[in-house]
């Protein structure tokens, strides 16, 4: 009889054993080297298995204050304060991926001010926060158009015009569509635009190209996924 329960209790420890190895192997197998790839997470643990536990922080927050119906989300920032800095966006509980976000800043807490540092994530189309207007061109091979917001003189989103990458395009990619944005950091366009509230603005333009501005932040969601602000 005591042979018998150490035998089952044996066979139990390789049936935990081989399911971890094969959780290990299914991650493993596939390589994560452009933002979209990231959407073959399917949970905290797997994000966590690739990157290491320690590279990751997962936290709670809400896009919306839980007193107006705001819904609570978990995000993970994996090698925060590095060129490999990425927002992983999730459901509330954690077990569907949302948006992965990926910015040329970070805030520096020790310092308590934003620092720039450009990212080495880049899009499938070989996008990358911390590109320049002009590089954006280059890549897109055509002219951009992009429109600032009233009363926002620091933001603007890239526009359609963008030619096949277009703000808010809807494409297919694994089981689900998703919606890119990318912001372009206008801190400077009071310089060469001291009169501007809203408008269209044109890559080609000449004070555009002088102006040069850039990528600040590329967002990717889920379509119908995106938390509300």
């Amino acid at each position: 009889m005591f042979v018998m329960k150490r035998l089952l209790i044996y066979i139990l420890l390789l049936f935990v054993v081989s399911i971890g190895q094969a959780q290990e192997r299914k991650i493993q197998k596939f390589k994560i080297s452009t933002i979209e790839d990231f959407f073959r997470f399917e949970n905290v643990d797997q994000l966590c298995s690739y990157f290491g536990k320690e590279n990751i922080f997962t936290e709670k927050t809400f896009y919306q204050k839980p007193e107006s119906g705001g819904k609570a989300y978990l995000v993970s920032q994996v090698n925060f304060g590095t060129p490999k800095a990425v927002l992983v966006i999730w459901s509330g509980d954690g077990k569907l991926l949302c948006g992965v976000q990926s910015s040329a800043y970070f805030f520096d807490y020790k310092a308590q001010k934003k620092r720039l540092m450009p990212n080495n994530w880049k899009t499938k189309q070989g996008l990358a926060s911390g590109m320049k207007l002009s590089e954006l061109v280059k890549v897109n091979w055509f002219a951009i158009k992009f429109k600032t917001h009233t009363g926002k003189a620091n933001y603007g989103d890239l526009f359609p015009g963008f030619g096949w990458l277009k703000f808010k395009r809807s494409v297919s990619f694994l089981p689900e569509k998703l919606i890119y944005e990318y912001t372009l950091d206008l801190k400077k366009r009071n310089e060469y635009f001291p009169t501007l509230s809203s408008l269209t603005l044109n890559s080609n333009d000449k004070l555009v190209r002088k102006w040069n501005p850039m990528l600040e932040m590329i967002s990717i969601y889920r379509e119908g996924m995106k938390p509300i602000n």
